[in-house]
């Protein structure tokens, strides 16, 4: 004899997934996968190409931590007497090409 579930049993689960409840969705911004940033610290050297950097969209790299630490490392009161550097360039390998 199959055993047959009361609809009045399923009323409290239709009723949370209709108000949200459970899985809920991040509410961090979408990773633009197709960003660049050239971090320099205290300042880029003119002329110099910055060194590439790989970053993993597929992994989760955040590229806005990044630019929130170069950021931060530019207040550094020893940027006044250390120069400039190369610089990286922060790009996301497994980005998907840019449509034409």
């Amino acid at each position: 004899m199959a055993y047959v579930f009361p609809m009045r049993m399923l009323m409290p689960l239709l009723l949370a997934g209709a108000l949200g409840w459970g899985c809920q969705a991040s509410d961090a911004p979408p990773v633009d996968c197709g960003a660049t940033y050239v971090a320099c610290g205290c300042g880029c050297c003119g002329g110099v190409e910055p060194k590439v950097q790989c970053l993993s969209c597929a992994n989760g790299d955040d590229l806005q931590a990044l630019i929130a630490k170069d950021q931060e490392a530019k207040k550094d009161p020893q940027c006044a007497v250390a120069g400039c550097s190369v610089g990286t360039k922060y790009v996301y390998c497994d980005a998907p090409p840019a449509s034409p």
